[in-house]
């Protein structure tokens, strides 16, 4: 068995890359497919998920400043994010959101239907 080259990492024996293959052309001339979402929150525009709800602002600037962090500290972990996900303002707009997507049944099998026909007082 021969040893691959230092530059190649285990890749050299298997023929498979340890890293994602990116075009080198800008523009993914090259016929690549990558994410290329040009998408703008602030004005609603969301169709990768095919819903135009416009967030709250408290909601939209959280969003804004969480994506701003994550681009300009790429290494950056974010250990805490409990408190700023389990907000009513953050959860209430998620659920608009899969509402208006009209969401399917998660694991458990609840429904839309069911979420709202629910009576904790029964």
């Amino acid at each position: 068995m021969t040893q691959p080259d230092a530059r190649e990492g285990q890749a050299g024996l298997s023929g498979e890359s340890e890293r994602s293959i990116v075009p080198r052309n800008p523009g993914n001339a090259g016929g690549g497919k990558g994410p290329w979402f040009k998408v703008n929150v602030r004005s609603g525009d969301s169709r990768e998920i095919g819903v135009s709800l416009i967030p709250p602002t408290k909601v939209g600037k959280l969003q804004e400043t969480l994506h701003a962090k994550a681009k300009s500290a790429p290494t950056y972990r974010f250990y805490a994010l409990y408190d700023k996900v389990y907000r009513a303002d953050v959860l209430w707009h998620a659920y608009q959101c899969c509402r208006a997507n009209d969401g399917s049944a998660g694991v458990d099998g609840q429904t839309f239907e069911d979420i709202e026909a629910y009576d904790p007082m029964k």
